[in-house]
This record gives C-alpha cells, structure tokens and sequence, in this order.
C-alpha cells in the first residue's frame, strides 16, 4: 500500500512540474514576443527620428535661402 501511495505522490509531483514547466514556456514566449515588439517600435521610431532629422535639415536649407532672397529686398 505504501507504495501506491509513493507513486500517486511522485505521479502528481511529476504533474505539477510539467505544468510549472508549461507555464514557464508560455511566459518566456510572451517575453520572447514583448521584446520584438519593442524592438520593432524602437525601429519604427529609429526612422521616425531620421526622417524628422532630414526634414529639419530641408528647413533650415529654406530658411537660409528665404533670408537671401529677403536680405536682398530693402527700403
């Protein structure tokens, strides 16, 4: 009898530990996918920073030509 009772208990310890395991898997996946989405949003506002940089510097280009056109004109 007493051994049944040590298999039911080393069976239900073995049931448990697949299930702490399945769970484990599951959250590393869920990690695993957080971490590429911020690594995508960190890319997408990588180029959003650089397209804002470029525009930046066509901005100042106009504004440097604009005050040479307009320095030309005076009263």
């Amino acid at each position: 009898m007493a051994d049944s009772v040590r298999v039911e208990e080393q069976t239900a310890t073995s049931a448990e530990m697949n299930r702490s395991v399945a769970d484990t898997a599951r959250t590393a996946e869920q990690i695993a996918l957080n971490v590429a989405t911020v690594a995508q949003a960190a890319q997408h506002t990588t180029e959003g920073v650089a397209q804002a940089q470029q525009a930046t510097t066509e901005l100042a280009r106009m504004s440097a030509d604009l005050h040479t056109l307009v320095s030309r004109f005076r009263y």
